[in-house]
């Protein structure tokens, strides 16, 4: 029973899917005019990892990134329409 117990901890503590959001998404999966819209407003933001989001009933795409030292957030509509930023804490 204690062996079956380590690697199952073991199995739990590896499992990279923890630090992934269950909404992420590759950037090949962003519409090329949101990404076209972020890099306009954000042409200086690194480590960019997108989300699928909602914004009431649309669809939406969520950035977060690092702009200026700070961690931000950045939601766009599907054709690359600004919602709205606010700083990630």
């Amino acid at each position: 029973m204690a062996i079956s117990f380590s690697v199952f901890a073991t199995q739990s503590c590896n499992d990279d899917d923890k630090t992934k959001s269950d909404n992420e998404i590759t950037g090949a999966d962003v519409p090329a005019s949101v990404q076209s819209a972020f890099s306009a407003k954000y042409s200086t933001a690194t480590d960019v990892k997108w989300e699928d989001a909602k914004e009431d009933t649309v669809q939406t795409y969520k950035a977060k990134f690092v702009v200026n030292g700070k961690k931000m957030k950045a939601e766009f509509d599907k054709n690359g329409g600004f919602i709205k930023e606010e700083e990630d804490n």
